[in-house]
């Protein structure tokens, strides 16, 4: 770990992926990939397809393959081929006869989407609670100095008055 990074670490600065849904609009992309990635008949989608159908790029991201990347705890992103991105949970569901995946239950979809919400709420308090130790920190610091700074004088003089 590089030491700018142990020092965010110490105060308790959030890292890029405990930040991923805290960044704006975020959620409301993951919120419309899941929703696309769950109801639609075909289970995976390119991104010029999900360009197509969701009319347009994403509000977070230059792609919504990025987005994907972003949140392997919905989405899989495949190397190659055409059709790159699926929703994770919907390979949990044995395939159809015609050897497709059906779309995902309204009420689990909900699910998915009351996830995401949580998982966004959780990120956004836990990248503000670095705000409240800061106080601290420079209470902390300023009374290191004025302690260093008292023995250096008492060093100096003799005397601490």
């Amino acid at each position: 770990m590089v030491i700018a990074e142990k020092v965010k670490k110490i105060f308790g600065v959030p890292s890029e992926h405990e930040r991923e849904y805290a960044q704006p609009e975020r959620l409301a992309d993951v919120m419309a990939l899941i929703q696309i990635l769950a109801l639609h008949k075909y289970a995976h989608r390119s991104p010029d397809n999900l360009d197509e159908t969701l009319q347009g790029k994403p509000l977070s991201a230059d792609s919504w393959e990025e987005v994907a990347k972003k949140h392997p705890e919905f989405f899989r992103v495949k190397r190659e081929g055409e059709n790159t991105i699926s929703l994770v949970a919907r390979h949990a569901y044995p395939r159809n006869e015609s050897e497709g995946r059906d779309p995902l239950s309204p009420d689990f979809v909900g699910s998915l989407l009351h996830s995401a919400v949580d998982i966004h709420d959780r990120q956004v308090r836990r990248s503000e609670r670095w705000t409240y130790l800061l106080p601290i920190w420079v209470a902390i610091i300023a009374g290191g100095f004025s302690l260093i700074a008292l023995v250096i004088k008492y060093l100096l003089t003799g005397s601490a008055a």
